[in-house]
């Protein structure tokens, strides 16, 4: 039993990139058959994969990594028939240019006015950088269990408000650098936290179809280029009845197709990477309040927006945390 435990540690070391079975085995010092049931041993408490390339058989561990095409989530509307929620994106807590105080003006202006539900659409997170690139010294938070901790410890708390996130492209660093999902790491820690997915999710208001995704692409010059593109790609049948997309750093709202479309501004100050892209930065959020009518059907869509034109750049020196409790609602399935 010891010597097993032993190969299993040298065999998840081996498997921080990726490799050739033969190697594996060279390395172990056992058949390709007796590595194969040592990797089916270990399928209950890790995610290696087999996968058959050109060069020959490859374990790839690939850790938190998963994508789930039919994540979903349902909300219930009030007595007045209503969803309300703030939408905002790309906090980027970790990075120098975090704007932890807007943030939390955000919050307490939603606790005020009544919105107990945030939606977060993607880049929670500063996430990683190569230790020798040009953006290194971009984060004051320099590695996953760091921005994790950082983010699980200062993100706000306000008693009666439910915050909903879905992972993006910064946070999708920590998967491919360390196969650890962040957003899981919240979720599990916070009560009044809920991961919603990688990258997108499904959500049900009573009958009202809301798709949000997070940008995997940088912004394009043209505004709504990349929402317009998405809502292109939708069959008829597949339309959602609202899309709210974040990462894409502006703030816009319309209608295509018949899909009420928001774009939802980031809550950080430019980065030196938006700063090199030529990347416009808006921050703000967005306050939206969804009503349906006695079929559960889409009766009216606002959204507020709520620019914000000063940033501060030394906001991460010294922030304050807003901790004033919270809890979950809705139903995950």
């Amino acid at each position: 039993m010891e010597r097993q435990e032993e190969l299993k540690d040298k065999l998840l070391l081996l498997l921080e990139k990726d490799n050739n079975i033969d190697d594996v085995c060279a390395s172990l010092d056992l058949s390709p058959l007796e590595v194969l049931g040592l990797v089916k041993l270990m399928q209950d408490e890790t995610n290696i994969v087999i996968k058959d390339m050109d060069d020959g058989i490859h374990l790839i561990n690939r850790g938190d990594d998963y994508f789930k095409d039919d994540y979903s989530y349902e909300f219930d509307t009030d007595d007045n028939h209503e969803f309300k929620f703030i939408a905002l994106s790309d906090t980027m807590l970790g990075s120098k240019s975090q704007q932890l105080s807007i943030l939390n003006d955000i919050y307490k202006k939603g606790h005020e006015l009544g919105y107990n539900n945030v939606i977060v659409c993607g880049n929670i997170s500063a996430g990683l950088y190569p230790i020798t690139g040009k953006y290194a010294t971009s984060n004051f938070v320099d590695d996953t269990v760091a921005q994790s901790d950082y983010i699980i410890e200062n993100f706000p708390e306000v008693e009666g408000m439910t915050t909903y996130f879905i992972t993006g492209k910064r946070d999708n660093t920590h998967l491919k650098k360390n196969k650890v999902s962040i957003g899981k790491k919240i979720d599990e820690a916070r009560d009044d936290i809920v991961f919603l997915g990688e990258g997108a999710c499904e959500v049900a208001v009573d009958n009202v179809s809301v798709q949000i995704l997070a940008a995997m692409s940088n912004p394009t010059r043209t505004v709504s280029y990349r929402t317009q593109q998405q809502i292109d790609s939708y069959r008829s049948e597949d339309k959602p009845d609202i899309l709210i997309y974040g990462g894409l750093l502006q703030m816009e709202k319309y209608t295509y197709r018949n899909v009420k479309c928001l774009s939802v501004p980031s809550v950080c100050a430019t980065t030196p990477e938006m700063n090199d892209h030529r990347l416009p930065n808006t921050v703000g959020a967005w306050y939206v309040t969804i009503k349906t009518n006695e079929l559960g059907q889409l009766e009216s869509f606002r959204a507020i927006n709520s620019p914000y034109y000063e940033t501060n750049k030394k906001d991460y020196k010294n922030p304050k945390v807003l901790k004033l409790g919270g809890k979950k609602n809705g139903s995950k399935h």
